[in-house]
């Protein structure tokens, strides 16, 4: 009798932006942040820190349609970034085998080079977004 493998569980926090699903891992979310005044597109003068980070408009870097949703920050070891999103749906656990890799005659060019898989959530499928690979 053989043991059955285990199969390795990741949250992915899914957010909605660029008119589709999209996810990351939730561990990679450092903070949540409203969304920004819209007479008052930019972050306020007070918050220099949040500022001075690099900031990415989900909407606006793979549609040209600003998001008009909350911030997300994504950190992983020194990389951080400000995310744009139109909104977030939830934090769902998802099985690393039920992502499908996303095919190689997608992954160069500059749109979707960020994604590394799709995958699966109830009735919605989502595209699994590496901040990493954005080209800010």
């Amino acid at each position: 009798m053989t043991t059955p493998l285990s199969t390795v569980i990741v949250p992915l926090l899914v957010f909605e932006a660029a008119d589709c699903l999209m996810a990351i891992p939730a561990s990679e979310i450092a903070h949540l942040e409203g969304p920004v005044n819209r007479d008052h597109e930019e972050f306020s003068a007070d918050d220099r820190e949040r500022s001075s980070r690099l900031r990415c408009d989900l909407g606006e870097y793979f549609v040209g349609c600003q998001s008009d949703g909350p911030w997300l920050r994504w950190s992983r070891g020194s990389r951080n970034a400000w995310l744009r999103v139109r909104r977030v749906i939830d934090v769902v656990p998802v099985a690393l085998s039920a992502l499908t890799p996303m095919p190689a005659r997608l992954s160069g060019h500059r749109r979707t080079g960020a994604f590394l898989a799709a995958g699966v959530s109830g009735n919605d499928v989502f595209l699994l977004l590496d901040p990493a690979r954005l080209t800010l």
